[in-house]
């Protein structure tokens, strides 16, 4: 019996220690908790925005402008020169009378016209006021397809519009008047002139229609000064 009871004892203390081991093994320290670690969250990488493109500013295409009148030939003061023979000039033995007192009374050199056998005087007008003297001619041919209207002196202030009196569409140089020279210009309607002494009292000017430009240049140059003796 006293045997028996220490190994008892031993046993029972045995079992004590296994049961203690096992307790120790749920009721130690316990783990410790891990934090995930936060990552970073993708964020979408940013979009470059293209830079505004400069619109180009359109050009407007260039328009057809007024084409500017050209400037005169420039041609120095004009005074008659040497007379010549009125009996060329075309209806003289008529109106010899009126041209010769018109040439003895006027203090300008007066002009009569040479032109082509078959042309005709007009008509023709002159006048000595207190402010101006002036004279003007017409001609044309026989079937009146063809003119020559010629003003000498200060003729422009007896016109409709004075301010247009020496009004040209394009300057084509110098051409004579009856040994003067003067602009050759071209009016409106195909018609040609030849300006001497423009804008002034003492002016010359002749005009054609329906002849060639060579055609009235040879007529303005045959443009005859009349004698005042």
């Amino acid at each position: 019996m006293r045997m028996f009871l220490p190994r008892l004892a031993a046993l029972a203390l045995a079992a004590g220690l296994v049961f203690a081991g096992c307790s120790s093994g749920t009721s130690g320290t316990p783990a410790p908790l891990v934090t995930p670690t936060p990552t970073d969250t993708p964020t979408e990488a940013p979009t470059d925005t293209p830079a505004p493109t400069d619109t180009p500013t359109p050009v407007p295409s260039p328009t057809a402008s007024a084409t500017a009148t050209p400037a005169p030939t420039p041609v120095a003061l004009q005074t008659p020169g040497v007379p010549g023979d009125p009996t060329t000039c075309t209806s003289w033995t008529a109106d010899k009378a009126y041209f010769t007192l018109a040439a003895h009374t006027l203090p300008l050199g007066v002009y009569c016209a040479k032109l082509p056998s078959g042309w005709i005087l007009g008509t023709t007008k002159w006048d000595k006021p207190k402010t101006g003297h002036w004279m003007t001619i017409s001609y044309h041919n026989k079937n009146k397809t063809q003119t020559i209207t010629v003003g000498e002196g200060d003729f422009c202030a007896q016109t409709a519009d004075p301010t247009n009196c020496w009004t040209a569409a394009s300057d084509l140089g110098t051409a004579s008047f009856g040994g003067m020279t003067g602009t050759l210009e071209q009016l409106s309607g195909g018609q040609f002139a030849v300006f001497v002494n423009a804008n002034t009292k003492s002016g010359y000017q002749i005009v054609g229609k329906g002849m060639t430009q060579s055609a009235f240049v040879a007529m303005a140059a045959a443009m005859v000064l009349i004698p005042k003796a």
